[in-house]
């Protein structure tokens, strides 16, 4: 998700139909520049060299969105909705339109990610590891952060660990899916908005993240570099 402002112009985007690295490529109806959608960045056309700025958002299913934010509105479309890529998301072996292969076991290539940059260093942390854990506490780069998600029914949440000068570590709370708390002044914070609504620090409120989701093989094929979270030895 990002903002479409740049240089002062609101910009509207389509889908151009061409790919880049395997990823979606966008363009702006009022420019023609066109833009990837992994990285934001303009590749072709007048704001070549723009980047567009991210924003924080919550990938999740219909059913995790609504046990966080019980009194969401949704957008209903008109008619039957079913994806085109149902099929192609299923099969494993399917790795872009190209037949690419697997250079990269660190992963399955179409592990299901969450990708975190901060500081020239880029992360993927596995969904699927991150549910086992529940909650974690790390870092990319200099950027300190807390992935959390403490029940099957709730997405995954990425918020900075930092509240002024104080690094806090969290810990999930008994019989309280939907709140954490952090270790160092007990405050208990809510998933939904990262507000402290219960201790010490009660009114406070955690920094959202960007966190994008993507297959592994997608986020490698931008970020060759990427660290691979591991949980800690036992």
């Amino acid at each position: 998700m990002y903002a479409r402002t740049v240089n002062g112009c609101v910009l509207t985007f389509g889908v151009s139909g061409m790919l880049f690295r395997d990823a979606l490529v966008m363009y702006d109806r009022e420019t023609d520049t066109l833009w990837t959608h992994v990285d934001g960045r303009a590749i072709r056309g007048a704001l070549a060299g723009h980047t567009l700025r991210p924003l924080p958002s919550v990938h999740a299913t219909w059913k995790e969105w609504k046990t966080l934010y019980p009194k969401s509105l949704v957008l209903k479309k008109r008619g039957e909705f079913r994806s085109p890529y149902e099929s192609y998301n299923r099969d494993p072996s399917k790795l872009g339109i190209f037949g690419r292969r697997d250079q990269d076991r660190r992963l399955p290539p179409k592990a299901r990610i969450l990708g975190i940059r901060a500081d020239g260093a880029a992360t993927a942390f596995a969904v699927a590891k991150i549910r086992k854990a529940g909650i974690l506490n790390t870092e990319v780069g200099a950027l300190a952060v807390v992935l959390a998600a403490p029940g099957k029914n709730l997405p995954v949440v990425a918020y900075d660990r930092r509240v002024g000068n104080r690094l806090l570590t969290f810990t999930l709370v008994e019989g309280k899916s939907t709140v954490i708390r952090d270790a160092e002044t007990g405050t208990e914070w809510q998933l939904s908005d990262g507000s402290g609504v219960e201790g010490a620090m009660k009114g406070a409120r955690l920094a959202r993240v960007i966190a994008h989701p993507a297959f592994w093989f997608g986020w490698r094929g931008y970020f060759p570099h990427s660290k691979v979270w591991q949980p800690p030895e036992p």
